[in-house]
Parts: structure tokens; sequence; C-alpha cells
């Protein structure tokens, strides 16, 4: 194996697939508590005897979560252009 494939692999590939790994699992669940957390809100908004305090909690809580989804979701784009930049310097190695 060249050095430099092993560089790219051990620098940018392998370290960028973990990101995208990491980043799905903590994408699945923050998306999860966002559903639950959407509807909690849509049953607190269907109740008569809520109060407006109550509510606006419950709303402001899904802004957590839909913000850690989209973290989530960025990080594992970032991931995946580093690992993607490996690959490419792996595939378009000069020969000789």
């Amino acid at each position: 194996m060249n050095a430099r494939i092993a560089i790219l692999l051990v620098t940018l590939v392998f370290p960028g697939l973990a990101v995208v790994g990491v980043s799905l699992y903590w994408f699945n669940l923050d998306y999860a508590a966002l559903i639950k957390a959407e509807k909690y809100v849509e049953n607190l908004v269907n109740q008569t005897e809520v109060n407006d305090r109550r509510l606006q909690y419950a709303y402001h809580r899904t802004y957590i979560h839909r913000i850690n989804v989209f973290a989530d979701g960025t990080w594992g784009l970032l991931g995946g252009v580093i690992a993607a930049l490996g690959i490419h310097g792996i595939g378009n190695r000069e020969s000789g």
C-alpha cells in the first residue's frame, strides 16, 4: 500500500465515515425526540384546559429538538464531504 493512500485513509476517509455514522445515530435519536415533542404540543393544543405558559414551554422544547436535528444533519454532511475528499484523493492519484 502506498504511503499516500494510507495517509488519506487514516486522516480523511475513516474519520469522515466515523463522523457520518455518529451523526446519523444521533440524528435518529433526536428526530424521534422531535416527533414525540411535536405530538405532545399537538395534544396540548387540542386540550381546552391548558394554560399559555405550559403551551409555550412545550413549543420551545420542540425548537431545541429542531436545532439538534439540524446540527446532526450538518455534521453528517460535513463528515461525508471529508470522506469524499479522501476518496477523491485516492481515486485521482497520479501513477508513477
